[in-house]
């Protein structure tokens, strides 16, 4: 097991991000003028802050023509610098409202409205109609079962099963809705407790990293086997290489992958899901978009909740990754809390991705 860092002081890191910063940005005093924004072929500079707006419109022609996901940029994300954006401001108007920054203390609450505000949505496949008069999905590692719930209120005319492991008996869950059924199961081991083309809607999240890689294939042919003729499959995720990351940060999510790996799960597979997808005979009509994911209080209240998410997130994954960084707990502690600060040093985001595609046959 290696690690990923020197062990130092809190001072000689922050020292590191601010001398990184400076490199960027010119000043790590004034690092709020300066916007470095990197994805792919679509902004690979850094941006002044400008009253021109970003042409979105001419880089979903390119991703097109290229073959490359749509990318969703709901923000014109060249004028935001942490001075202005004390809101997030949207292009559109909002379906959703900005979410609460506290869910009874349920991450997974939190995290599901976060998403539903980013993506303005919670799915992206054309299932929209068949929900309205009577469809039946399924919501595989359902967790505390936010999204089920959420959208058995919207579509009461559709029914609702969620699965998960046997473990999440130990999470607290509120009220199940009547058009709403969980079981508990373990798919790696025996496959999932249902018939042949039982579903209109199979959907999946923040899951690819938690299954074996070498899984993943007979996973999602296992979802093609219950999911009806017509009927779509979608798999939503965060690609753990975010955009614009600091030392702290580099260190934090070195540690996380290689947490994974050690278990043979990759928590990247996110990126290679269209390939899967597209390799499948049994799906067509296969559509790959991507939404801006910023985290941090330099990009206002949405920011700001996706730092919590963030946060928690590493709080939880504590015991796991700290052999990987070979630091104590409150080093550990410490590198937290800067990454907090670094985030809005180097306006860190992350890319969320939708796969969808339709069964064939």
């Amino acid at each position: 097991m290696g690690c990923h860092i020197s062990k130092g002081s809190s001072k000689a890191k922050t020292f590191k991000t601010k001398k990184f910063a400076k490199k960027i940005f010119g000043s790590s005093k004034t690092y709020t003028e300066k916007m470095f924004v990197t994805h792919d072929n679509f902004a690979d500079s850094i941006f002044e802050k400008s009253d021109v707006k970003k042409d979105t419109s001419k880089m979903e022609e390119v991703s097109k023509l290229s073959g490359e996901p749509t990318i969703r940029y709901s923000e014109d994300v060249s004028k935001l610098t942490k001075e202005s954006s004390t809101t997030a401001i949207r292009t559109d108007e909002d379906l959703f409202p900005i979410p609460e920054k506290d869910y009874g203390g349920d991450r997974l609450a939190l995290q599901h409205h976060l998403f539903k505000y980013l993506w303005q949505s919670n799915f992206s496949a054309s299932v929209e109609e068949k929900l309205k008069t009577g469809a039946t999905v399924l919501d595989f590692g359902c967790g505390t079962v936010t999204w089920l719930i959420d959208l058995s209120s919207q579509y009461p005319n559709s029914k609702f099963f969620g699965v998960d492991q046997p473990y999440l008996l130990r999470v607290s869950t509120p009220t199940i809705p009547s058009n709403v059924t969980v079981q508990y199961y373990d798919i790696l081991l025996s496959g999932l407790p249902f018939e042949d083309e039982t579903f209109d809607f199979v959907y999946m999240r923040f899951m690819t990293g938690e299954i074996p890689e070498k899984q993943t294939e007979r996973i999602i042919n296992e979802f093609l086997r219950v999911l009806k003729v017509g009927g779509y499959l979608e798999i939503m995720d965060i690609d753990t290489e975010g955009r614009n990351v600091g030392p702290i940060t580099h260190d934090l999510v070195s540690s996380v992958k290689s947490y994974y790996k050690a278990t043979e799960k990759n928590p990247s597979m996110i990126s290679k899901m269209k390939s899967i997808f597209n390799s499948n005979s049994r799906l067509t009509s296969i559509i790959s978009e991507e939404e801006y994911c910023p985290v941090g209080n330099w990009y206002g209240n949405i920011g700001e909740i996706a730092l919590i998410n963030w946060t928690l997130l590493l709080r939880q994954m504590k015991n796991y990754i700290i052999p990987f960084l070979c630091v104590s707990e409150n080093e550990y502690k410490k590198m937290i809390n800067e990454f907090v600060e670094e985030v809005d040093v180097f306006q860190t985001h992350w890319i969320s991705t939708r796969i969808y595609g339709r069964k064939l046959m």
